[in-house]
């Protein structure tokens, strides 16, 4: 439960009422590994190609889990600068 003036946590069932199921999944909750892209630790990461309803028309959509846990997301753009979005940017799309 998040305290007074603390965001609750998006959830993987969260994510995907928001965005749908991703076009690809690397890696898995259970994976015991860790990898790290653009400074996050991760054990899955869920890619989302060309999102929709996405004003700047982005390439890609990217969601970091380790375990059940979000720890990072991001946006790839067209020309391919990366924008990371946190919790509250990722539940304005909604």
């Amino acid at each position: 439960m998040a305290g007074i003036g603390q965001e609750s946590p998006l959830r993987r069932n969260e994510i995907v009422r928001l965005f749908g199921t991703p076009d690809r999944t690397v890696g898995s909750v259970n994976e015991p590994r860790l990898t790290t892209e653009h400074g996050i630790e991760f054990n899955e990461k869920w890619v989302y190609e060309r999102p929709k309803h996405e004003p700047s028309r982005p390439r890609q959509r990217v969601i970091y889990w380790q375990r059940y846990d979000l720890v990072g997301a991001l946006r790839v753009e067209q020309d391919g600068h990366v924008v990371p979005e946190s919790p509250g940017e990722l539940r304005a799309r909604d």
